[in-house]
């Protein structure tokens, strides 16, 4: 068995050192994705997050307004989308001002 000349083993280790600059190119490409769908789902959980408190807040609204006029949930809810609409203003703000002042 013939043992490799020097050259023949450099070039072996330039071909190995190719493949492996290789794999860590595409491992820091996975990476980045993974960091990118990382980032992607906390947005996307502030944003529930966020939902779940205006939906808190718009649930005990349409309590005050149904206690108040004597309604069901459907008309309260109609009460708070009114007001939003002639106020031109976010549902969840006049919802938050309506809950706490039943308080």
């Amino acid at each position: 068995m013939e043992k490799p000349s020097d050259r023949e083993r450099i070039e072996d280790l330039e071909v190995a050192g190719r493949v492996q600059d290789e794999r860590l190119a595409g491992l820091e490409l996975s990476s980045l994705g993974h960091d990118e769908r990382l980032v992607s789902l906390a947005r996307e959980i502030d944003g529930l997050e966020g939902k779940l408190e205006h939906r808190a807040a718009i649930e005990q609204a349409k309590g005050v307004i149904m206690h108040t006029l004597g309604c069901g949930a459907d008309a309260a809810f109609a009460v708070l989308v009114a007001r939003s609409q002639s106020e031109n203003r976010k549902l969840h703000d006049i919802a938050e001002e309506i809950a706490a002042a039943g308080d």
